[in-house]
């Protein structure tokens, strides 16, 4: 039986010990998308990795397994090999048995038949030497006891010789015996051998699945971190399309003019406080002013383009708007406390924040409550400022 050896399980799970050595940049430490996509790409991989390697430990364990049945299968022919060699054994054994008491029994016939033939020729009437009417009678008499002291010889020699047949397919027996019993301790420490290595190739296979599983989720932090990025760059951009645009004086009249120049620009001034407000020239883009009719429908009508102004700073029209740092949500970035307990009082309880409608109308109620409080129509938003 080929023995399998340990080194090409220890170099598998030598090399599952180096995904563990394989350096990865700390995710949370990912400043911009392009390092964030980096990372995260390096951690699929990393995740690819670890789950072949897994293949790679079940098909060594499989392997094995393989290895062990057959050894199995070997020692289950061999003992029932040695099992049959052991009854026939027995039953020559007993027949050694029978024999040796059968061969001593003869023996014993044969000298009593001996004894009595030859006490016959030597007594009787016409056998015995002494009485013997002729030589020839003599020799007659001889002649019958030297028959009868060779017909016992006769069946001795045989006895013994089945007696040497049977000792010697004994020790054969015993021979063959002791082949098979150092044949079954062979098979037998195979076996202990196979299922050291089958044990170290099922911890090497749960120690792959641990360390897929570990790379899985560095690979999804690594996604996480890249989504986190993406959201600190749209909120970067927002802020800088928030920030307020810059207005250029009117150039002074020209020197030695007699009679000033006075310019005379779009009356722009909103009132910010509990009074009506007014509407300055405001020009939205597509994705805020599709927004008017709903805020129409739940804002006084001098306080539309106010509330579409505060809109587009807050969320830039983006109904699915999210600030993943403070959890503001929807067209005027409502905070997940504020949204709670405000929006049931609003007549939106249950609705989502990012549901424009109940988002609108929950803006227009807080801030009609605001200016019944005498603290500033759009108090509640830092937009404000843009008004």
């Amino acid at each position: 039986m080929r023995a399998l050896r340990p080194r090409s399980l220890v170099v598998f799970t030598m090399s599952i010990v180096a995904v563990i050595l394989i350096s990865v940049e700390p995710l949370a430490h990912a400043q911009t998308v392009d390092d964030a996509e980096q990372a995260a790409e390096d951690a699929g991989r990393q995740a690819e990795v670890a789950a072949g390697l897994i293949d790679s430990a079940l098909a060594e364990r499989g392997a094995i397994e393989t290895e062990l049945a057959v050894s199995i299968a070997r020692i289950s022919d061999l003992s029932a090999e040695l099992s049959l060699l052991s009854t026939r054994l027995d039953s020559l054994r007993s027949q050694i048995a029978f024999g040796d008491t059968e061969l001593s029994g003869i023996r014993a016939d044969i000298e009593t038949h001996a004894i009595d033939a030859y006490m016959t020729a030597l007594v009787g009437p016409g056998v015995t030497f002494v009485n013997s009417a002729s030589v020839e009678e003599a020799m007659v008499a001889g002649q019958v006891v030297g028959d009868v002291v060779n017909s016992g010889a006769a069946r001795v020699n045989e006895l013994v010789a089945k007696r040497d047949a049977l000792e010697t397919l004994q020790e054969d027996f015993r021979v063959q015996e002791g082949r098979v019993a150092a044949l079954k301790a062979e098979v037998d420490a195979e076996i202990e051998h196979l299922a050291a290595l089958y044990d170290e190739a099922d911890a090497a296979v749960g120690h792959a699945i641990r360390e897929a599983n570990s790379a899985d989720a560095a690979h999804r932090e690594a996604l996480s971190a890249v989504d986190a990025a993406q959201a600190r760059e749209a909120e970067r951009k927002r802020q800088e399309e928030r920030a307020p645009t810059t207005t250029t004086p009117p150039p002074d009249p020209s020197p030695g003019s007699t009679t000033p120049t006075t310019t005379n620009p779009p009356d722009t001034t909103v009132t910010t406080d509990g009074g009506g407000g007014g509407g300055g020239d405001w020009d939205f883009p597509p994705a805020v002013e599709q927004w008017r009719s709903l805020v129409s429908a739940h804002f006084p009508s001098g306080r539309v383009d106010e509330a579409l102004a505060v809109l587009q700073c807050e969320s830039l029209g983006d109904a699915d708007a999210y600030n993943p740092y403070s959890g503001a949500s929807g067209l005027f970035q409502f905070l997940p406390s504020t949204w709670a307990s405000t929006s049931p009082k609003a007549g939106f309880s249950g609705a989502s924040a990012f549901d424009p409608e109940a988002n609108i109308g929950t803006a227009a109620w807080l801030a009609n409550r605001y200016q019944e409080l005498g603290q500033g129509y759009w108090a509640p938003w830092s937009c404000r400022r843009v008004l």
